[in-house]
């Protein structure tokens, strides 16, 4: 786990607790495709599979992946074709999305009963750290509206998912993390409460039937 998300890669998994052994895994904004070797390597998942709609981190997903039973695609919502999967997964994806209904919609259909789809959300209104970070890039960055935390529960109960929440099972958290966040100007325990009481885990469940 060289990635500097390790840290938080481990987090999501503390926090779910459960035996991915076997499963079907789908990672929605792979980037470069870290956090499903992880699972192969660690968890053994039987199948993953990522998206995302950058080129060049799909390209080096790819090459990454070896011989690991791992499959990418440039999309920006679940590629046709793709579906059935028992577990779903996102990190930071949900803030950077212009249309949650649309999004939630597709991962229900992606989804087996009783599938859960984990996302992990630090960027949303009830953070002050991250509402001072969008109030100044997101014009430069083309972000959508901050949403509000309750406000995405809605659209993914919308879309037919029970919904529940979590903190983080976070140990220690790299000093370097602080460093590579996007403001710089915040104390160290400014990002500590960001880590341990702001960015959450949102569980979304497709009912079994």
């Amino acid at each position: 786990m060289q990635d500097e998300h390790g840290f938080i890669w481990k987090a999501m998994l503390d926090t779910i607790d459960s035996d991915l052994a076997g499963r079907r895994v789908l990672d929605a904004g792979c980037n470069r495709g870290g956090f499903l070797r992880l699972l192969v390597d660690v968890e053994g998942i039987a199948e993953g599979y990522g998206y995302d709609p950058a080129s060049g981190a799909i390209t080096d997903a790819r090459r990454l992946a070896g011989d690991r039973p791992l499959t990418f695609d440039v999309a920006d919502i679940v590629p046709d074709g793709w579906g059935d999967f028992d577990v779903v997964f996102s990190h930071e994806v949900l803030y950077l999305l212009d249309d949650l209904p649309t999004h939630a919609a597709s991962l229900f259909d992606a989804l087996k009963p009783s599938g859960s789809y984990f996302a992990v959300m630090g960027v949303h209104k009830g953070s002050p750290l991250m509402s001072a970070w969008h109030d100044e890039s997101a014009v430069e960055l083309g972000l959508p509206r901050l949403y509000e935390l309750d406000e995405v529960a809605r659209d993914f109960e919308g879309a037919g998912f029970s919904v529940s929440v979590a903190n983080l099972k976070l140990g220690f958290i790299p000093v370097s993390a602080h460093r590579h966040g996007h403001d710089h100007r915040s104390d160290l325990l400014a990002w500590l409460d960001y880590y341990g009481r702001e960015k959450v885990l949102l569980r979304f469940t497709r009912p079994d039937s």
